[in-house]
């Protein structure tokens, strides 16, 4: 079972993610030393900071025992968490080495990588490291060292998260963990699970953990339902896990589930004002409460699956249906609804990303004159003028931009003439595309796209209303399904997009503060300026920017017998060289 539970980086009992410096060059203030654990006291002393790099302290993960169920309804048990071999020196050189492949337990944070937006799937793209791992066994609870490298924050997604750093500020914090199982607080059967967990062989199991799933199939296979209590996936919640998590029950006990094998793999900083993954996770309900969605709920949102960093997809093969269509655009947020206005099981937690294809078919493309527009800007500020519009380049005008600014309008023409679009490509492109900001005289030209294209909360669903109202009529704007050439230009241009998507995801979390920024005048920009955050970041608008128009990449070789006449078309502009850029 893969979960993410969410920290706000400062409660009632301070902050929770801390950056160390205030200065990449000063030195650490001792006199704060005395509210440290000895080993970070340690390590600060032993560190000499680096002019690109920052160190956030992060104290987030509490034993449970001592600070309760996190918002997510996730119980941490003490012994769960502190778990670590008995060669443990609390010297990272030596420790980072043992817990390569310790089972579960705060050593495991070793192999975390800081990520932008839980992109777990290529460590390489992490934007730091775990320094440090400790246990502060005072205050009962995990203690991080974290280092944000700026040069891989500004490749991989994580500008936002430098900034705010620089600027003293405390980052709200999201850990990824894998669980063989959870068990529920109300109605775990103690007696068997104790007799499950005394089956624990060293040698053949991994830890005790997995001796439970062994002694839990063998009773499920004879019973027809195992340790009651006990669940391997949420399809196997009882009442209580899948209804009433975090809640309290008349009777004074709260409903939460134990963890009691964490293997932590993912840890991303993210911001209740603007990063999108924490509107998934949380909304303010009143000025004193909240309500969140169960850790679980939260891990299947960010896209993890059962083999960590890969992505969901939804199927084919389950289409939307109107009755679906009319529950997002009602109720889009139904899964932040509060019980009283719609069960959470009456929208699909796969229904949004299966959603977005239908709208796709429903979302006019782009005109040519307003390509043009966006091809003779400079390309950062381009980019960063849809993003603080909230909207999404499709690959076609993507392509279209980027072979017009390299001074080769009748390749641009010719392949829209064909219907050839760059192919998916797994190149890698380096430079950062969205480095401008929003630049106003283009944000006033795009404002008519704003209802029909843009993700932010009210466009889309409204737009989600309209698509219901023409259930069952073939799409104005229907894009068909392109072929694609095999040319290093299409690849290239199918790196750079892939890289666009990833850093337009970023930036639009930044779209308020760049609306306000920009200083255009207008009602309808004003009011999203000022949405709360989880009205302006709906699910669908997470999905919508996560999956929208990949559909619409090119197929290799359906247009192979075009090669030539599109090669010929200017050979000295068809390839991508270091004199070219975007």
């Amino acid at each position: 079972m893969l979960k993410a539970a969410f920290f706000p980086g400062q409660t009632e009992h301070g902050p929770i993610a801390v950056p160390l410096f205030t200065k990449a060059d000063a030195a650490f203030e001792k006199t704060a030393a005395a509210r440290l654990l000895p080993e970070v006291v340690k390590y600060i002393e032993t560190l000499r900071p680096a002019p690109d790099a920052q160190y956030v302290l992060v104290n987030a993960m509490g034993a449970g025992e001592f600070w309760g169920s996190n918002i997510n309804g996730d119980y941490f048990p003490e012994a769960a968490l502190i778990h670590a071999p008995d060669s443990w020196k609390n010297n990272p050189l030596v420790d980072r080495v043992t817990a390569k492949n310790w089972p579960y337990g705060f050593p495991t944070f070793y192999r975390a990588h800081p990520y932008a937006h839980h992109r777990n799937k290529d460590a390489s793209r992490a934007f730091g490291e775990v320094e440090l791992a400790t246990w502060n066994d005072a205050m009962k609870r995990v203690e991080l060292v974290i280092r944000v490298d700026e040069d891989k924050c500004q490749k991989f997604g994580g500008t936002g998260v430098w900034d705010k750093l620089k600027q003293g500020q405390f980052p709200d914090v999201s850990m990824g963990c894998k669980v063989p199982y959870d068990t529920c607080s109300i109605c775990l059967d103690w007696d068997t699970y104790r007799k499950a967990q005394a089956t624990f062989v060293p040698g053949r199991h991994k830890h005790a953990g997995e001796a439970v799933l062994e002694y839990h199939r063998r009773l499920k296979a004879k019973n027809g339902h195992g340790i009651r209590g006990l669940s391997i996936t949420r399809a196997d919640y009882c009442e209580h896990a899948a209804d009433k998590m975090s809640k309290i029950l008349p009777d004074g006990r709260k409903v939460f589930v134990y963890n009691d094998y964490p293997s932590f793999f993912d840890i991303s900083f993210v911001f209740i004002g603007a990063d999108k993954t924490a509107k998934v996770m949380m909304k303010i309900a009143s000025a004193h409460a909240f309500w969140s969605l169960p850790s679980v709920d939260v891990a299947e949102k960010l896209g993890y699956s059962d083999f960590l960093g890969e992505e969901k997809t939804a199927s084919a093969e389950e289409p939307v249906t109107e009755e679906d269509l009319f529950k997002l655009a009602f109720l889009g947020k139904g899964a932040f609804a509060k019980a009283g206005e719609i069960d959470k099981d009456t929208v699909p937690s796969q229904f949004v990303a299966k959603a977005v294809p239908v709208l796709n078919k429903h979302e006019p493309e782009m005109g040519d004159e307003t390509l043009e527009a966006l091809a003779t800007r400079p390309l950062g500020d381009s980019l960063a003028t849809l993003s603080g519009l909230g909207i999404t380049l499709r690959p076609r005008e993507f392509q279209r931009i980027i072979i017009i600014r390299m001074g080769n309008r009748p390749l641009a023409d010719e392949l829209d003439r064909k219907g050839i679009v760059f192919p998916k490509s797994e190149e890698k492109h380096d430079e950062p595309l969205i480095t401008g900001s929003m630049h106003a005289g283009l944000a006033k030209m795009l404002l008519h796209l704003l209802e029909d294209r843009s993700v932010f909360g009210p466009q889309i669903e409204r737009r989600a209303v309209r698509v219901l109202s023409r259930a069952g009529e073939r799409p104005e704007h229907e894009v068909k399904p392109p072929s694609s050439l095999s040319t290093d230009l299409l690849r290239k241009i199918g790196a750079a997009y892939g890289s666009y998507r990833q850093e337009h995801m970023n930036k639009v979390a930044e779209a308020q503060d760049m609306i306000s920024s920009s200083g255009l005048r207008d009602r309808s920009l004003g009011l999203l300026a000022h949405l709360p955050a989880d009205e302006l970041f709906t699910p669908m608008s997470v999905a919508h920017l996560k999956q929208a128009f990949w559909s619409e990449l090119g197929v290799p070789g359906n247009g192979e017998a075009n090669t030539a006449s599109v090669e010929r078309g200017s050979p000295s502009k068809n390839t991508f060289n270091r004199n070219v850029t975007f």
